[in-house]
């Protein structure tokens, strides 16, 4: 992850990025689902009035363009469920490395206990 100035970001500071990226995307996800839905009512209503019309041909075009909302609505709710694995992952991952952090914090403590005791004064007494 190094950049042009040879300044690394830590990883908690990218894994916050990334977490970041993907809420934004699946609110963006989201709002497109929400707005196709209506749209897909909206459809529903015209079909319904062409029909009582006798426009057939126009009842038909609506469908297919309905078929093709719902698939859309379909794919959306699928990449949302992938962003959300995608972003517990990450979380996974910062958790990792926290756990990984605490382990040498107390690696280095312990190693600091052992050089502080006198072993040879304690086994005399």
């Amino acid at each position: 992850m190094g950049n042009i100035f040879g300044k690394e970001k830590p990883l908690k500071e990218v894994l916050r990025e990334n977490k970041r990226m993907i809420n934004r995307a699946v609110r963006e996800l989201d709002r497109e689902r929400s707005r196709l839905e209506k749209e897909e009512k909206r459809m529903v209503m015209d079909i319904k009035k062409f029909a009582k019309a006798g426009q057939h041909k126009t009842v038909k075009i609506l469908a297919k363009d309905l078929v093709r909302t719902r698939q859309h609505i379909a794919k959306f709710i699928e990449m949302r469920s992938h962003l959300q694995g995608t972003g517990l992952k990450l979380q996974t991952v910062k958790s990792h490395q926290a756990m990984a952090e605490a382990m040498t914090n107390t690696a280095k403590a312990l190693m600091k206990m052992n050089k502080a005791i006198d072993v040879p004064g304690i086994t005399k007494m």
